[in-house]
């Protein structure tokens, strides 16, 4: 069991493989200012959570990722788009909740319970499609155009273009994770200026044509704030509103999707249980959140000089909430590092977060999972990892936790 000095928190080997970093954080220092990097990690579960209800003392506007300033180079770039505002993730109230107000009708728990027979129809027309072959790519095939597809008919556009709105999606949230090249970071800000350009066309578009869907739904909001008069949204604030739903609409689920699905490659013996009992499959996803977290953590900045568990933060300090961390906090959750089926409140985990900020999608992540998983465990058979072909490895991030690729192999039910 490594100490906490052995460990080097920002290493691509760290990232791989956290779970034992976390460990030695939660036993050693729950609240650990990293050297040389200057922030805070905050492990334990009470320490996050007091944070998360804590949102006039631990702002998000610093931005979710390791670097909250891009350079000169990145900005030119992102000035031939539309420049980064506030909004939904990066904003406090009462400008959070106003923001918030317009996009809760699109995911409220109505509007999701209606997308049921629209998701299982994806989710089995994609099975159609490999359950032939006795095996599959499961990342590729199966978990990215899910929750993809399931986001585009939402915004009202074209399915043919979902090679795209993937990469959009990757390219927007591979600048948190901090392990970018420089050319890498080039071309991610020029990725977000051209979903920025086709997002423009297709708003302006419903403004001669309206639709039901949420593009035309941004158009038509109103919004007042610091006391001005209600007004519409501008050019920069829908587009920030569209990058974040398409990407919390998507990369969270493909990644619980494939880690849940390794899971159950290397634990066989749940499979047989789920199939058994599918009544558990929704207990099945809460723990696979909570043992693989999408999302690892988010930062927040401390406005005032304050304390997190009897550790004084500076004011302007910044604090990555580590949730991932949080979630294996043994004070919390009993046998914490292993899949309960049984755990009484699954559902306490903070792989979603918690309070004003708590994910706007986390019933669509789970509605999405949950048939995903009773599809290929009714349909598929003996799931087993494809001989030599996976080495398990997951995208670099600090931030975020996703498999990049699942050969699997199956009988056909």
């Amino acid at each position: 069991m490594p100490s906490l000095a052995e460990i080097n928190p920002l290493a691509p080997e760290t990232a791989e493989c956290p779970f034992p970093f976390y460990e030695a954080m939660r036993r050693e220092c729950p609240v650990y200012q990293v050297p040389s990097a200057g922030f805070f990690i905050v492990s334990r579960f009470d320490d996050v959570l007091h944070v998360l209800r804590h949102p006039e003392i631990f702002s998000s506007k610093s931005g979710p990722g390791l670097r909250p300033v891009p350079d000169e180079e990145v900005i030119a770039i992102m000035r031939q788009g539309w420049m980064p505002v506030n909004t939904l993730l990066t904003n406090d109230p009462p400008a959070h909740s106003r923001y918030r107000a317009l996009v809760n009708k699109a995911f409220s728990a109505r509007r999701v319970a209606s997308l049921e027979p629209s998701v299982t129809a994806i989710a089995s027309d994609l099975i159609d499609r490999f359950i032939g072959d006795r095996e599959v790519e499961l990342v590729r095939q199966f978990a990215v155009p899910l929750p993809l597809t399931v986001i585009a008919d939402a915004l009202g556009v074209d399915r043919a273009d979902m090679d795209r709105f993937k990469r959009w999606s990757d390219d927007s949230v591979a600048p948190l994770g901090g392990f970018l090249t420089r050319e890498r970071e080039i071309e991610c800000a020029r990725s977000i200026v051209e979903f920025q350009h086709y997002f423009a066309e297709r708003l302006e578009e419903r403004r001669t044509n309206p639709r039901d869907d949420i593009l035309t739904d941004l158009l038509n909001a109103h919004i007042g704030l610091d006391g001005e008069e209600a007004r519409p949204l501008d050019m920069a604030e829908m587009l920030s509103i569209l990058q974040q739903i398409l990407v919390a609409g998507n990369e969270t689920t493909t990644n619980l999707i494939a880690s849940g699905m390794m899971i159950l490659v290397q634990q066989p013996e749940l499979q047989e249980r789920l199939r058994a009992e599918p009544d558990r499959i929704p207990n099945f996803v809460e723990e696979a959140l909570r043992l693989e977290s999408p999302v690892q953590g988010l930062f927040r900045q401390a406005v005032v000089d304050t304390e997190i568990g009897g550790t004084p933060i500076p004011a302007g300090s910044r604090i990555l909430l580590s949730y991932a961390s949080a979630n294996r906090d043994e004070a919390e959750f009993p046998h914490a590092d292993e899949i309960d089926l049984d755990r009484e409140a699954p559902e306490g985990h903070l792989a979603f977060g918690r309070g004003i900020h708590y994910c706007l999608g986390a019933a669509l992540a789970r509605l999405e999972a949950r048939i995903a998983f009773t599809l290929l465990l009714q349909r598929l058979r003996a799931i087993r990892a494809a001989e030599g072909k996976n080495d398990y490895t997951h995208v670099p991030s600090v931030i975020l936790r996703g498999l990049k690729a699942l050969y699997l192999e199956f009988e056909p039910a």
